[in-house]
């Protein structure tokens, strides 16, 4: 009658000793593919539609939807987003974020802008308490992993600006509105792992001279 697997499970604890080897939980490019897959054939708008995208091709945090604006400038498809967060690991204020959209997607994020101009963003999203908690409930109807949250798509826009970009920490920090401390601690372990993987595996070789 003992639980133990809850029980167990309490006993790994909350800190880096209990975190996933392999880091942040984010979408990967099939993922989001399946996700825009599931939205058109679900009952959610074209408003939705515009929120997710928003997410997917400027990294931010749900709650940041509610302050945004889309634009064009020089060319190039920019968020400004105008709200500001405070917390215990530090505050950020108004910032500027050019779109970085997944492989293979067009530069225009699939016309977001003017798809922005037409549909804006849904009202439920706009005034929710909790925007992430509302559109993480969408991924469960829309029957993706459960282990995917609307925040997976921020930590997925992390790791393209650090690895297919080639970011610098403290560049992908300004963008991603917080400190190169916070950009490390969360993303580090998913930066650093192929490269230091890569090299153990050559010294491996060099050790065996191979």
């Amino acid at each position: 009658s003992w639980g133990w697997p809850e029980d167990l499970a309490q006993l790994r604890g909350n800190g880096k000793a209990a975190a996933d080897p392999e880091g942040v939980r984010a979408f990967t490019d099939q993922e989001i593919e399946q996700l825009r897959e599931a939205i058109k054939g679900s009952r959610l708008t074209a408003a939705d539609s515009v929120a997710w995208d928003a997410l997917i091709c400027f990294g931010l945090r749900p709650k940041e939807l509610q302050a945004l604006e889309l634009q064009r400038r020089n060319g190039v498809l920019v968020a400004v987003v105008s709200r500001s967060k405070r917390s215990s690991r530090g505050s950020s204020g108004a910032r500027i974020i050019p779109a970085v959209p997944p492989a293979g997607w067009p530069t225009d994020c699939c016309g977001l802008l003017e798809r922005w101009k037409q549909h804006g963003l849904p009202p439920g999203v706009l005034d929710a308490r909790s925007p992430g908690q509302l559109l993480t409930q969408q991924l469960r109807r829309l029957h993706l992993p459960e282990e995917l949250t609307a925040y997976g798509l921020r930590h997925a826009f992390a790791l393209r600006l650090g690895l297919d970009l080639g970011l610098h920490v403290r560049e992908a920090a300004e963008l991603m509105g917080h400190s190169p401390a916070v950009h490390l601690a969360t993303y580090g372990r998913r930066l650093d792992g192929p490269g230091l993987q890569a090299k153990v595996a050559g010294l491996v070789k060099v050790r065996a001279g191979v």
